[in-house]
């Protein structure tokens, strides 16, 4: 989530708003807060929002309470000051999130979009609110390679937090498809393959 977070250009107490908290969003926890930010993480999924708190997340967002799309924008900016986050992250891959991300951040602000990256997936969007707004919206699909060291760095100089609780369960490799099927049904966040070094 390096990459995210620098195309962001996520600085000291700036408001950042996370939008997704499984892997991804727990890791962009981490480097959001490490430079600084007030950090807000959302998610559907309530029983993921404790490890955004445990990677730095100063504020945990139930959206499973709203049942709109106008009330969970409202409660996003509502829990970003009332008049929206200075960058939007979005990593849940739901359209939706697309524009209920787009009218959670403030006028001028930054919104990323990582999480949607399937074709075929719609949304409504005002494009006179967009120009209105004057907000910069940029997309992160991969990321060069450099960042990739700079985000070792980041993992193995921040020691205070708990990295090896990012996989919740590990599975041999014939157990590869339990582990899919765990993670498309939400029982686990993470999974991680663990190969025999014996054989």
């Amino acid at each position: 989530m390096t990459f995210g977070v620098e195309l962001a250009e996520v600085t000291r107490g700036q408001k950042v708003l996370i939008l997704g908290a499984g892997g991804l969003g727990v890791c962009a926890s981490a480097v959001a807060s490490k430079r600084g930010a007030e950090v807000h993480v959302a998610e559907v999924v309530t029983s993921r929002l404790p490890k955004a708190l445990d990677f730095g997340a100063h504020n945990a967002i139930d959206l499973s309470i709203p049942d709109s799309s106008e009330g969970r924008v409202a409660q996003l900016r509502e829990a970003t000051g009332g008049e929206g986050a200075d960058v939007v992250i979005d990593l849940t891959g739901a359209a939706t999130a697309f524009w209920e991300g787009v009218q959670s951040v403030r006028k001028g602000g930054i919104f990323i979009s990582i999480g949607s990256i399937s074709p075929g997936r719609y949304t409504d969007f005002d494009p006179g609110y967009f120009t209105r707004s004057g907000i910069q919206m940029r997309a992160a699909l991969r990321y060069p390679a450099p960042v990739l060291g700079r985000a070792i760095e980041f993992v193995s100089s921040t020691t205070d937090l708990p990295w090896e609780t990012l996989v919740d369960q590990e599975y041999t490799f014939d157990q590869a498809m339990d582990g899919i099927n765990a993670v498309a049904e939400r029982s686990i966040t993470r999974g991680g393959i663990v190969f025999d070094s014996s054989i």
